[in-house]
């Protein structure tokens, strides 16, 4: 629990983000199958999901080196060869899920398991695909147990709720058995962090196939010596909504790369229209970004339906976060209405959210303004180590 005061010298403030863990956790999953070294460049501190990620790896027999701004990873040819029992993967979906993807091709029993946000999580489309190749696995949700190996086959991918089992099959494909394709299902979400995964792995020497049909390996991994990971683009609407509550600058020498289709949406919000912005590809902005809208013109967000199985119900949470802040909106199905010109005010109550990182740093950002009690800012960590003390000073350290 955290009681915030109103900031009074808001232009004190210096934002900076952290490495983007897509980028990241998808480099070190690839740099861990490679027979030579891979050096990870990168500005501020990795957060809790990279971490745990890396932790996960080193259960497979992969080598971290790690320094300020740079891991050196060295890991094998012979792929992740390990033989864990037991994987913790924290709050992250994504490492859950090419963790599964990886664990599928033991012939040990590997065990997978999270935090309760995670649990929450299913990951059906990624384990149906896997029983079909031979696998054994407990449970669509965590914590489960898997079993391998996996054989050659056919599977479908649906990727109507989430990009991720179609991430965690190509980053896992290196050591597959010859002979599986892989059919996509659906119309496709957060399209940009699959389109990252082929960039990538297509960059470490994977062929993906045709566009109706997906190889999934064998390949040999080629990593280059050293590569460089953009800052967490996703958080930059966050700083956007601490400028527009403030009235300050705070963007100025951030730099705008990442995932394309975050950064497209990231730009309809700015400009700030007061029409309709689908974030059916850049869900991880929606709670900012509906602030930012019922400060601005408003307007509506769309295409967000799947959002419900994020960390948690993001509709709902980033919902229950604007009316305790006095905003008000129209929650539809597939996103919001949300009427503009309006203005925050001190929540009268204790502010849950609800173990979402994302939410969590939104009502931080509302709180510098206004003030207010939020529960769960330690969630903050997930994705970026150190933002409490960077938005608040550091005399509210948790």
């Amino acid at each position: 629990m955290l009681e915030i005061e109103a900031l009074t010298r808001p232009e004190e403030v210096h934002w900076r983000l952290p490495p983007s863990k897509s980028h990241m956790i998808r480099w070190m999953v690839l740099a861990s199958q490679c027979s030579t070294p891979t050096e990870l460049i990168f500005d501020g501190h990795p957060g809790r999901d990279i971490e745990d990620m890396a932790k996960c790896l080193e259960g497979f027999g992969t080598r971290f080196f790690k320094e300020s701004g740079k891991w050196l990873i060295e890991g094998s040819s012979d792929g992740l060869d390990g033989s864990p029992t037991d994987l913790w993967c924290g709050n992250s979906g994504t490492a859950a899920r090419i963790l599964t993807a990886i664990s599928a091709r033991m012939e040990v029993p590997i065990s997978i398991d999270g935090d309760d946000s995670l649990r929450s999580r299913k990951g059906a489309s990624l384990t149906k695909a896997l029983r079909e190749l031979g696998c054994n696995i407990t449970s669509d949700q965590l914590p489960c147990t898997i079993q391998g190996p996996i054989t050659a086959g056919n599977i479908v991918v649906d990727l109507s709720k989430s990009s991720q089992a179609l991430t965690a099959l190509i980053l896992a494909s290196p050591s597959f058995p010859p002979g599986i394709e892989a059919r996509v299902l659906g119309e496709p979400v957060s399209r940009g962090y699959s389109e990252l995964t082929f960039q990538i792995c297509e960059i470490c020497g994977w062929t993906p196939g045709s566009s109706e049909k997906i190889t999934l390996g064998p390949w040999d991994v080629k990593t280059p010596q050293s590569a460089s990971i953009p800052g967490e683009l996703s958080l930059l609407p966050i700083s956007m909504l601490f400028d527009k509550l403030h009235g300050t600058n705070t963007q100025d020498g951030i730099a705008e790369s990442g995932v394309p289709r975050i950064m497209e949406a990231i730009d309809a919000v700015r400009e700030d229209y007061g029409g309709t912005i689908s974030l059916r590809d850049a869900s991880d902005i929606i709670t900012p970004a509906a602030f930012l809208m019922a400060l601005g013109r408003g307007g509506e967000i769309s295409g967000i339906a799947h959002s419900r199985g994020k960390e948690s119900d993001r509709i709902s949470n980033t919902a229950n976060l604007m009316e305790a802040f006095g905003i008000e909106l129209d929650v539809q199905e597939d996103g919001f209405n949300i009427r503009g010109g309006q203005e925050i005010r001190k929540p009268d109550e204790i502010v849950f959210t609800e173990g979402d990182h994302r939410v969590a740093m939104t009502a931080i950002v509302l709180g510098s303004k206004v003030g207010g009690v939020i529960s769960g800012t330690e969630w903050c960590e997930v994705t970026h180590p150190g933002f409490v003390e960077m938005v608040l000073g550091a005399k509210n350290r948790n």
